[in-house]
């Protein structure tokens, strides 16, 4: 790569170098390793060397100053690199990459990114349901991002070691150690979010959903109440609690208090596996609430 880039300012005018890279051309670059001649140590450190390249497609530092690092040169920041003169916001992505790693653990670990993704935006297919992914907890459970998101969510997952890429099989996606880490809690992400930055909105059917801080003190009290009930669903489900619903969707049936199975397909980040699976013991709860505080002096 750093002979590559080199050839584009050997004439000593300025240039300007572009790699684009996907999951799929990591696998490629995976399968060219193995097969290849040498011994075990000859093929782990080939493996070692892709990895670093990928992790330098993913800093959020100074692109020379990585490139340079990897040769022993230390330099400060270049100022003329993409990440230079316009960085990256990193963001804490750990809610989202255990939602990832819920999602891989569900369903084998064996399916590449495109069906997870589907499972994470709750999408209604043959494939979903004949491998009875749409009955998943965790299905759904992501339609607050968009595809493109996701994608480069597990992008840089991979990137960063939580995720290990099938590289002989079909580029399905299991889990490495840290990626078990995250599902026990022990370790966090962050993530680039220009890579992952949503579209414009599109006009909405339903109205934003609150943040459960904008609750008032009844609501806020109902809130606190349904996080009791995901708590429980989601250990005898052995999901993480958000697998069953974000935050944000118990603070929307806080705000409105659905009182029908229509009403509550109305809720934030409901969708027909939720309204299927959650609806009755979700409902029920909001009716005991408020039954118990209109009783109250």
């Amino acid at each position: 790569y750093y002979q590559e880039i080199g050839r584009a300012g050997r004439d000593g005018a300025a240039a300007e170098t572009l790699m684009l890279y996907g999951l799929d051309d990591i696998r490629m670059r995976r399968l060219f390793i193995d097969p290849g001649g040498g011994d075990d140590d000859h093929r782990r450190r080939e493996h070692k060397r892709l990895d670093a390249l990928i992790a330098y497609c993913e800093t959020p530092e100074c692109r020379r100053r990585a490139l340079l690092a990897y040769f022993g040169d230390e330099i400060g920041r270049c100022g003329n690199c993409d990440v230079c003169l316009d960085p990256p916001v990193l963001e804490d992505g750990t809610t989202e990459a255990r939602l990832v790693a819920a999602v891989v653990r569900a369903s084998g670990q064996r399916f590449g990114a495109a069906h997870l993704i589907d499972i994470l935006r709750g999408a209604d297919t043959e494939k979903m349901r004949r491998a009875g992914h749409d009955r998943l907890a965790e299905h759904g459970a992501g339609v607050d991002h968009p595809r493109e998101a996701w994608r480069s969510i597990i992008r840089q997952l991979v990137a960063a070691g939580f995720l290990m890429l099938d590289i002989k099989g079909h580029g399905g996606l299991s889990l490495t150690g840290e990626g078990h880490a995250l599902l026990r809690d022990e370790a966090t992400f962050r993530y680039r979010v220009d890579a992952v930055r949503r579209p414009a909105a599109k006009a909405a059917a339903k109205a934003p959903a609150p943040a459960a801080a904008e609750l008032s003190d009844p609501e806020a009290a109902l809130f606190n109440a349904l996080r009791e009930l995901r708590l429980g669903l989601a250990h005898e489900r052995g999901v993480p609690a958000f697998a069953i619903f974000p935050d944000r969707a118990l603070a929307d049936m806080a705000r409105r208090k659905p009182a029908t199975a229509e009403q509550f397909a109305e809720v934030h980040g409901v969708g027909a596996a939720k309204l299927r699976d959650f609806a009755a013991p979700f409902l029920a709860a909001i009716a005991q609430y408020m039954a118990e505080t209109s009783s109250a002096p």
